[in-house]
């Protein structure tokens, strides 16, 4: 027979209606009213896949003839040659009006289908089976013991799958780690080379830079002296202007323990630019301290020479850059960097860094202008000045450059015979401090 699909369709819609009508009047009255709650999703999906009783609505399944041995094929039609012979023989009996009633028909019919055809035992199970489907919640037994009955083998296949999942997911896991540990690997191999590159790059470039400046001439300042005055002139012009060398060695002994801590233990001598008479170099070689001065001016070399001191002729710039990096314990210079332009004065601050070892240091002195009479009267008397250079100044230079732990140490003040003395303390401190205080002072800074 032909199967009406729409009517089916209805038939579907209106059983899935009609449960969950039930189900929604079941939790109403489980919670005392209209249910509020979360549906129990478990129950939901038992209630979704309930099978229906549609065998009514289907047509009757095609007769395959079933593929059996032949004493097997033979018991079977003769137990339906018996089932039929009895059902004849029962429908010339009283009970022929029960036998053709539609339902009865219905259950022979789907006995006949089950394998064996139709027994008694087979028509006992349909029976069975029609009893059970209507008993409220029984057929809803019977599809959980079967979810139950699967339920420990589709658990093992769970659990298989989701072991194997994490079987692969941490193999995966481990293959993107060593993918990036081997990119990472090699981008810092290929990082290290190129700063090594880069490295030897630049000192090759500073040796061409230096080998070019050496190679062409040097028009840097002399630091001692002008070309304008004689070397014998400016030689007697020291021994008027700058002191008796007993002064100055005196006004020198303070900066001793400074250099005796950075050249401990250190086989290079301390290189003093613009030695003059030689009154640090003496004061450093009476202390055991290696000395080696140089000078422009070759009277103040002979001068030294004459005295067993370690002295040459040259230009401080130009010897600093003839000295190899990190060469030597410590370089000072007493009253040169007033006499040398601004863009020399960097370049010889950039080449003391360079020579200096780690931990050595710069010592800087020239004549401090805070003191105002320095500053505008004394500074002038030394015609190969340039100009003044403040203590702020210079310690920032020191800074900017690369030197650290850079300081300023006022120094020599004037005679005290000259303070002034006076009931007001606040003016004469501070008259006293511009015009009578600290005449030099040195920068001092350290090579990282």
């Amino acid at each position: 027979m032909d199967t009406d699909l729409k009517a089916l369709q209805k038939i579907i819609a209106a059983e899935v209606a009609r449960r969950e009508y039930e189900r929604v009047t079941e939790v109403e009255e489980a919670a005392g009213g209209p249910a509020a709650g979360t549906p129990n999703l478990p129950k939901d999906l038992v209630r979704a896949y309930e099978l229906l009783e549609l065998e009514s609505y289907l047509p009757s399944a095609p007769w395959v003839e079933p593929t059996v041995a032949p004493a097997a094929q033979a018991a079977g039609a003769d137990a339906q040659q018996r089932a039929r012979g009895l059902y004849t023989r029962l429908t010339g009996t009283p009970l022929r009006r029960v036998l053709n009633h539609p339902r009865v028909t219905g259950l022979l019919r789907r006995a006949q289908q089950r394998p064996g055809g139709a027994t008694l035992g087979n028509l006992l199970r349909v029976v069975i089976s029609g009893i059970v489907r209507r008993v409220p919640g029984a057929h809803r037994l019977l599809h959980l013991l079967v979810v139950l009955r699967y339920l420990p083998e589709r658990l093992r296949d769970l659990e298989y799958h989701a072991a194997d999942g994490n079987t692969r997911l941490r193999n995966l896991g481990l293959q993107i780690q060593d993918q990036a540990n081997q990119s990472l690997y090699s981008q810092g191999l290929a990082i290290q080379e190129n700063q090594v590159y880069l490295l030897e790059r630049i000192k090759r470039l500073e040796q061409q830079v230096r080998q070019h400046r050496t190679s062409q001439p040097t028009v840097a300042a002399e630091p001692v002296i002008a070309a304008d005055m004689p070397a014998e002139m400016y030689v007697a012009f020291e021994d008027r202007f700058r002191g008796s060398s007993e002064q100055i060695r005196e006004r020198l002994q303070a900066n001793v323990p400074l250099l005796q801590a950075v050249v401990l233990g250190q086989d290079r001598p301390v290189l003093d630019l613009g030695c003059g008479r030689g009154e640090w170099l003496r004061l450093l070689v009476d202390n055991n301290v290696q000395a080696l001065g140089i000078d422009t001016n070759p009277s103040m070399v002979e001068h030294c020479r004459s005295g067993g001191l370690q002295a040459e002729v040259a230009d401080a710039l130009v010897y600093l850059r003839q000295q190899p990096e990190k060469s030597l314990p410590a370089v000072t210079a007493f009253h040169v960097i007033e006499h040398v332009p601004l863009s020399v004065l960097v370049e010889l601050i950039d080449e003391a860094l360079r020579v200096i070892r780690p931990g050595g240091l710069v010592l800087f002195e020239t004549p401090n202008p805070e003191n105002l009479i320095v500053g505008a009267c004394n500074f002038y008397t030394d015609p190969t000045h340039r100009n003044p250079l403040p203590p702020a100044l210079m310690a920032f230079m020191l800074e900017s450059r690369g030197f650290v732990n850079v300081r300023i140490d006022r120094r020599h003040p004037a005679d005290p015979a000259l303070l002034l003395q006076g009931e007001d303390q606040a003016l004469t401190q501070t008259l006293n401090r511009l015009l009578f205080g600290a005449q030099d002072y040195a920068v001092i800074g350290y090579a990282p």
